[in-house]
């Protein structure tokens, strides 16, 4: 049974604020929150010491299941315990999204050899694995022709694996801790970012369910209108950038009429599905705005005549080990490529969509974590894209991404939490795409909508630029809307380590360690080259590796998005 704790003192002010802000409250106020709810939140599931409690439980958990061809955490494991007599849960989603390492991806459900995705069951959440997300962007116009790019968020991550979880009288749900990220960027002027909301769902607050379709997050939600469709479909958000200068309010009320069809991402939905890890992963482009739409920057309260947006749902095990040996061992025979990504989708006139991606590289790493007064030089990276013509007929494509203009990163939707990084970003994307595409579509260039950059951070202290671009084609005529994504070119470590409240410089040290000791380097090559018909069957099962390289060349693994 979960007992409400008599001294509610307990609540840090942290998660107040932001228990609040789900509920569309600037500040905390009891009298404005459901008993059912006020119940929740005062449980002892919810404490801070019950957070702290589990993470630790987790930790022992680790530390008795060691995996072969894998890095010794075990003084890193022993190290982060004195830090989990308590845990806000804020500082619980640092830990578990950035700070376990490799082995971590052990106990959630594995992706499947195959995808086998069917809806309306896979626009849920799927709370058994690690981490997923819910996500719309597009451009939208009011009344009298004035433009706007909007992102909204529902991500998630699964706190313990949830046979731990339920070990520990979790539920699926109550496992999870889901952030809202909600941005806006007013053409030719700025970018605003509300403050990364971050709930846990041992406060009641999250919840999902089909006939109809819903996916709520206090106030916050995407939700289907009937049973029988996934449209009309409203998505519902609202929150505070808390600059230095004062807060400025942010909220989005959209519905959407209809959407195209389905777009599966990768290998039919492998994103990719190789030894357990990767991602299950489709896309609705084309999604119409109906009538009646509006947002709100500040005081304004925005109208919305029409707009076109893109929706993409994602899950599975984004980092981590593969399930079996050989392919760990394989993957310690080389230095580890840095994460990161850039991401877009492009949606051009006469009904036809493109989404492109292209991984971060060692071959590139100059180009990340980049400061000072003078931006990167120009950078030119293979990518891949998925094409869905105006008949839904769907195509791979590769081609080549030039970055030769940069923004440095001078936004933050909360300063003393996550603090302005100055580091150079991505500010315009030139594409050249072989025969694969039309012809009037083989060459063309992003460029944001608003000037200053649109970058923007997670709760985990992760920044990424994320905003709405134009598309032009040959000689600068305006071929459609997009969205372009950045991520991993910041280096936020020190925030991170601030939000968890880590200040041993010599952990600080094993949790940034990413690099294989020579003799383990050693034996993982002595094992593939024993084991090198059982690795080659392993390759052989993948799905959707094929999607990050041109066909010519070949990756053992790649991340997202």
């Amino acid at each position: 049974m979960n007992e409400v704790h008599a001294d509610k003192a307990t609540l840090d002010d942290e998660t107040a604020e932001h228990i609040a802000n789900a509920l569309w409250m600037s500040a905390y106020d009891p009298t404005r929150i459901p008993e059912s709810i006020t119940e929740k939140i005062f449980s002892k599931n919810n404490s801070s010491t019950a957070f702290g409690s589990r993470m630790r439980t987790y930790l022992d958990w680790l530390l008795a299941h060691p995996q072969s061809h894998n890095p010794n955490y075990k003084r890193r494991y022993e190290n982060l315990k004195a830090y989990c007599a308590e845990l806000t849960v804020h500082q619980a989603y640092v830990i578990t999204s950035k700070f376990l390492g490799l082995n971590a991806s052990q106990g959630f459900e594995p992706m499947p050899k195959a995808a086998d995705l069917q809806f309306p069951r896979d626009h849920l959440p799927q709370l058994r694995t690690s981490v997923g997300w819910h996500f719309f962007v597009g451009s939208c116009w009011d009344e009298v022709g004035s433009e706007y790019g909007v992102e909204c968020m529902f991500f998630r991550v699964a706190l313990l694996p949830p046979g731990l979880a339920a070990e520990l009288g979790l539920s699926d749900v109550e496992n999870q801790v889901v952030e809202l990220q909600l941005g806006i960027s007013d053409a030719g002027g700025r970018h605003y970012q509300a403050d990364p909301i971050v709930i846990a769902g041992t406060t009641g607050l999250v919840s999902c369910g089909l006939d109809p379709f819903r996916y709520e997050l206090g106030k916050n939600r995407i939700a289907s209108v009937r049973k029988e469709s996934f449209w009309p479909l409203t998505v519902e958000a609202w929150g505070l950038q808390k600059a230095v200068e004062g807060a400025t309010e942010l909220s989005i009320n959209l519905t959407f009429d209809a959407g195209k069809e389905y777009l599966c991402q990768g290998d039919n939905g492998c994103m990719p599905c190789v030894d357990g890890m990767g991602t299950l992963y489709y896309s609705i482009p084309n999604i119409i705005l109906a009538q009646g739409s509006e947002l709100s920057l500040g005081s304004r309260t925005i109208p919305l005549n029409k707009g076109v947006f893109w929706f993409d749902h994602q899950w599975g095990a984004l980092l981590g080990n593969p399930r079996s040996a050989v392919l760990r061992a394989a993957n310690n025979t080389k230095k580890p490529d840095p994460p990161g990504w850039d991401w877009f989708m492009a949606q051009f006139k006469d009904d036809r969509q493109l989404t492109m991606f292209a991984a971060h590289r060692s071959a590139y790493a100059s180009y990340y974590f980049r400061t000072g007064s003078e931006p990167p030089g120009t950078m030119r990276v293979d990518t891949s894209g998925k094409y869905m013509n105006e008949h839904k007929e769907l195509v791979n494509t590769w081609g080549t991404l030039t970055i030769r203009e940069w923004v440095k990163g001078e936004l933050s939707p909360n300063p003393p939490l996550y603090p302005v990084t100055h580091t150079w970003h991505p500010n315009k994307w030139e594409f050249a795409f072989d025969t694969n595409l039309p012809e009037d579509l083989r060459s063309f260039t992003m460029t944001p909508i608003v000037d200053s950059g649109q970058t923007n951070f997670f709760a985990n202290g992760s920044q990424y630029s994320e905003g709405a671009v134009y598309i032009r084609g040959s000689n600068e005529a305006d071929i459609g809307r997009g969205f372009a994504e950045s991520v991993e070119y910041a280096d936020t470590a020190g925030a991170m380590f601030s939000i968890a409240g880590i200040d041993d410089v010599r952990l600080q040290r094993l949790i940034r360690e990413t690099s294989s000791s020579w003799p383990r380097r050693f034996w993982s090559l002595l094992y593939v080259f024993t084991h090198r018909s059982q690795l080659k069957a392993v390759l052989a099962s993948q799905k959707g590796l094929e999607f990050f390289a041109k066909p010519s060349t070949s990756h053992t693994h790649a991340p997202r998005h």
